[in-house]
């Protein structure tokens, strides 16, 4: 679990500090001084000052920050944020977007080309016109061990691949089906592929099959491999499926908080942990898949018109540029006030996740 934890971190924080570093080269190019890029979250723990940016380490290894100058302020000297025009203020905003959709999209260009697993929400495999190059079927796969089943006992973990019982192959899940309800009651022997090793291992299978002679939901994945071109284009329909799935998922937690019941389909830090635990058992792809879907989740997330968010900067620069009238210290009181409501929701989400465990 604690491995886990740290990989998770590690994670998140790469894809926030690729996200800030967007922010930072696009205010370069646009001539807007960069007064600290810094990786964590205060207290600072070491620092290096350049000519034209500081460069911090902090203690809280959450992401990072990206402070410009003139940011928050009526600051209109020369490299201030403020004295740029609309459009170049604009990019500089939504550059970190636009960085984690780039991330996410060349994730599942490389699954594409490479096989991506067909289990995956069906936004990664329905992909319209598309047609992949060749479909690959792995060997029977357990997908999930009843917690105190014959297959727990054994050992059997998910991500395992069944290969044969009692010297028997197996190749779909009503073979395994029917050897488990033959052999009910019964001590067998499977060989499984797990953690890379093939091994046998004997398996007292539960006389009473209401909940699984054997006590696992298994069955063969087909990895689907596309051309690099056709990639290029499938990827780009896969991420646009994902992104509209990952607004209806935010929209029904939102709507759900109005009826007193948080949505399922959104998960917080726990909930994040409690999958990529599972994920890591499946192998590369799926930690792929995992990665890219986080990094698409802050993508599209962000560019929600929230406060404190990417979005919602953008929403009251746009409403500015339109004749609204809002002072720096009304938007920061919008800001931080967007902030605690994000902050209330992570902890309403944390808890729906625990009570879920």
């Amino acid at each position: 679990m604690i491995l886990t934890i740290i990989f998770i971190i590690l994670i998140f924080s790469a894809l926030v500090i690729a996200h800030e570093w967007g922010h930072f080269i696009v205010a370069r190019r646009n001539g807007v001084k960069v007064d600290e890029f810094g990786i964590g979250f205060p207290p600072k723990i070491f620092s290096r000052k350049t000519k034209l940016t500081e460069y911090s380490i902090n203690l809280l290894p959450l992401g990072g920050f990206v402070r410009l100058k003139g940011e928050d302020s009526d600051d209109k000297s020369k490299d201030s944020f403020a004295a740029k025009p609309y459009k170049a203020r604009a990019k500089i905003v939504m550059a970190g977007v636009g960085i984690n959709f780039l991330i996410a999209y060349v994730i599942v260009v490389i699954l594409l080309i490479f096989g991506i697993p067909a289990l995956l929400p069906s936004g990664f495999v329905k992909i319209g016109p598309i047609k992949p190059s060749s479909v690959q079927t792995s060997p029977l796969t357990t997908l999930s061990v009843n917690k105190d089943s014959a297959a727990e006992k054994a050992g059997i973990k998910a991500g395992s691949e069944i290969l044969k019982a009692n010297g028997i192959e197996l190749k779909t899940s009503d073979d395994l089906q029917n050897f488990t309800k033959e052999n009910a009651g019964k001590n067998v022997e499977l060989q499984i592929k797990q953690s890379g090793e093939i091994k046998n291992v004997n398996v007292q299978l539960a006389s009473d099959g209401s909940k699984g002679y054997l006590g696992i939901a298994a069955q063969p994945i087909e990895l689907a491999r596309y051309n690099p071109l056709s990639a290029l284009v499938a990827a780009f329909i896969v991420i646009v499926q994902l992104a509209i799935l990952t607004v209806s998922a935010f929209a029904s937690f939102i709507a759900g908080l109005f009826s007193a019941k948080v949505s399922s389909d959104v998960a917080g830090p726990v909930g994040i942990v409690s999958i990529f635990g599972g994920v890591v058992q499946f192998g590369w792809r799926y930690v792929l898949a995992f990665i890219a879907s986080i990094s698409l989740s802050l993508a599209v997330i962000n560019s929600l018109p929230i406060p404190a968010l990417d979005g919602g900067r953008l929403l009251l620069m746009t409403l500015t540029r339109m004749g609204v009238k809002i002072t720096p210290e009304f938007e920061s009181k919008l800001h931080f006030t967007g902030f605690i409501l994000l902050i209330i929701l992570i902890v309403i989400v944390t808890i729906s996740d625990i009570s879920r465990l």
